[in-house]
Parts: structure tokens; C-alpha cells; sequence
């Protein structure tokens, strides 16, 4: 089952994440500095940039809105993916679908330092080092608070926890109530730990780093509510109902860490959900779009390597004369064709391959209520 309209808003939560950083983040000096760009170098902002980190009384922002779209589509899809598989053989695709890609983006990064580092003169960070590399390459190095190598894969590393929750709930059962209801309980336990955890206990540990992601996992559940709509397993009534109590969890547990009810990330998954809704209900309208369905094939490599190509080679190109404009554009169309490279050599044959070899063991029951395919 693949629903054009899931499929296509991976292009646009791409896009949003790209303008955020190349608009937005990039003006940072410490940023810069982190890919070695020396403090002395100096980038002037254009007008139309001004907005991405001043966004005004309704406080859009681009890169926040573009994981929330990203995680919102993996809540909706993922339960697609497993409703013939068993746990084990979802994770194993899961596996090849997640980890060949990343650390393949991984060295594209490690080069790009090295790229910074011999242009501008400076030290090799200390990302680049075994050590931080190594606890990158598990994706489980924010549970340590260890910042990720390449700045986005972090998201990828609540995706995996979601992996792991999803696969343990279907492997209890497979009927919506119950999973849901499993789910509601677990991540009440882990929202009351968050909330204990940021108000009294060592602030940075492994457990409280981990049970900081339960909100964007919370968040994720209410993509699995649609999906549950669409196969028939839940009324529109009663998805509603899941869905103010998840979401009043995703607010309660994000407003300890932002300090308000309606921060600045709980506007922008709001306006998220909002779309998503929208585009949902306006499912059926959508079509193939050869543009859009591009950008929603290589949009996976494209969120792991254009950060890193845009911090390092936007300074360079500024610094030889280039504007900005055409800066950030040239840096696009080198992360574009990058993201298909990757797509076409790494992506597609690693998925090929992880479903060759979990052929043998892909069965599993399928409830009473699924009959969508």
C-alpha cells in the first residue's frame, strides 16, 4: 500500500528542513565553526531569510515543522509495513532500511570535515574522532547526549525507538484497541518518568536523554491513529478520542521541557498535524507528480546529507565571491543529485536486499479487521 498523499509530503517536510538550515542555521558562527569555518568569516543574510528564525506572532518554523511532518508519516506508515510481518522481520527490514544509507551518509560527512578543515586551515573537530563516530554509527548516542555528527540524525534515532515499541506492541496483538491501549499505558509511564526525571533526578543521563524522546514518540502515535481510520480497525470517533489523549500527553511532556504549553515546537507540530489532516481528508485528490515524487524517493538520503554539504560548502563558495543566493542554490543541487546517487546505489538495493534476506520469515497473522492491501 503506498498513499500518494504520505508519499509526497516527504518532499515537502524535506524541503522544509533544507530551507530551515540553509536560510536559518547556517547564519549560526557556532554552527560554522563546529564544520571548521573560522569565526572570522562572516555571511550576510538576505531579507528573505530574515523570517526562518524570527517567525513572527504565529512562530513558524521550517525545520521543526519538517520532522514533525517526517515523524508523522512514519507513524502513519509504519504500521503498513508490519501488518504482514512479524516483529523480528520487520525490525531486520527496518534494519537494512534505516542503517546501510545512514552510514554511507555517515562518510559523505566524515569527507566533508576533512573538505572544511584542508580549505579554511582549522583543526579537525572532534567529531570526527573513533570514538565519536563509533557511538554514532549505532544511533543510539543521544541517549548518552552525545550531538549527532551530521546535526539531523537525531530524529532517526527516535524513529528506532518507535521501531522497537511498534514491533513489541504488534507482537502482543494486532487489533487497534489493544495496541493502542498497550501503547497509551507505556507512554504514560515513560511521560510520568520525564516529568520526574527533568524536575528532581541527574539531569544528564542516559535515562533522562531517553525518556526526552518519549514526546516525539507519543507524537508518532497519532500517524498510527489514521492508519487505523483508513483499514476500518477504529471509528473517526473513537480515533478523536485517542487522539486528544496522545496529544495531551505530547503537550504535557513537551511542556516540561519548554517551559509553556504551546512553545514554540508544540506550535509547529501543531501546524504539522494540521496539514497532515488536511492532506489526509484530500487523500483522494491527490496525483503522481514527477517533481514532488522525486523529492519524496531521495528525500531520506537528502535529510542526512544536506546539512552538511550546505555548512560546508555554502562558506567556501561565499568566500570566492559567490552570493548568497546562488550559494545555497548550487549547495541544493549538489545535496539533490548527492540524495539520488545515494538513492539509486545504497538505498534501493540495501531495502532490496533486506526483504531478500527476511523472505523466509516475513509471515505473520493477520487480524480480524485487516483487509486493506
Amino acid at each position: 500500500m503506498k498513499l500518494t498523499f504520505a508519499h509526497q509530503l516527504r518532499a515537502i517536510a524535506a524541503l522544509s528542513v533544507v530551507i530551515h538550515h540553509y536560510w536559518g542555521i547556517f547564519f549560526s558562527p557556532s554552527v560554522r565553526a563546529i564544520v571548521g569555518v573560522p569565526t572570522a568569516f562572516v555571511a550576510e543574510k538576505p531579507a528573505y531569510a530574515d523570517h526562518v528564525m524570527a517567525p513572527g506572532p504565529v512562530g513558524f518554523l521550517y525545520g521543526v515543522f519538517g520532522v514533525a511532518v517526517f515523524f508523522l508519516i512514519s507513524g502513519f506508515v509504519i504500521p503498513i509495513g508490519i501488518r504482514h510481518l512479524s516483529s523480528p522481520t520487520f525490525l531486520l527490514r527496518r534494519f537494512f532500511r534505516i542503517y546501510p544509507v545512514y552510514w554511507f551518509c555517515v562518510l559523505i560527512s566524515l569527507a566533508l570535515y576533512v573538505v572544511s578543515s584542508r580549505y579554511w586551515g582549522t583543526p579537525l573537530p572532534d567529531r570526527v574522532s573513533l570514538a565519536y563516530v563509533v557511538k554514532n554509527l549505532t544511533l543510539l548516542h543521544n541517549s548518552a547526549g552525545i550531538a549527532s555528527l551530521d546535526f539531523v540524525c537525531w530524529s532517526l534515532a527516535v524513529e528506532l525507538k518507535f521501531y522497537a515499541l511498534i514491533a513489541i506492541l504488534f507482537a502482543i496483538s494486532r487489533k487497534a484497541d489493544v495496541v493502542l491501549t498497550v501503547g497509551i499505558a507505556l507512554l504514560g509511564a515513560a511521560v510520568v518518568g520525564a516529568y520526574v526525571t527533568a524536575q528532581g533526578m541527574e539531569s544528564a543521563t542516559p535515562l533522562t536523554y531517553a525518556l526526552s524522546d518519549v514526546r516525539f514518540v507519543s507524537f508518532m502515535f497519532i500517524g498510527c491513529l489514521f492508519y487505523y481510520v483508513l483499514v476500518g480497525d477504529l471509528s473517526t470517533r473513537a480515533a478523536m478520542g485517542y487522539g486528544v489523549l496522545i496529544f495531551g500527553m505530547f503537550l504535557g511532556v513537551n511542556a516540561v521541557y519548554e517551559g509553556e504549553l504551546l512553545g514554540p515546537l508544540a506550535r509547529n507540530y501543531s501546524y504539522a498535524l494540521l496539514l497532515f489532516w488536511g492532506c489526509y481528508r484530500a487523500r483522494n485528490l491527490f496525483r503522481k507528480n514527477r517533481v514532488l515524487d522525486l523529492l519524496a524517493d531521495i528525500s531520506f538520503p537528502l535529510y542526512l546529507v544536506h546539512s552538511m554539504i550546505g555548512y560546508v560548502l555554502m562558506p567556501i563558495l561565499i568566500d570566492q565571491g559567490v552570493s548568497f543566493t546562488i550559494t545555497w542554490m548550487v549547495a541544493l543541487g549538489v545535496a539533490l543529485t548527492v540524495a539520488w546517487i545515494v538513492h539509486r546505489c545504497v538505498e534501493l538495493p540495501s531495502n532490496a536486499f533486506g526483504k531478500t534476506l527476511s523472505f523466509p520469515l516475513w509471515k505473520a497473522p493477520l487480524a480480524p479487521t485487516d483487509s486493506c492491501e
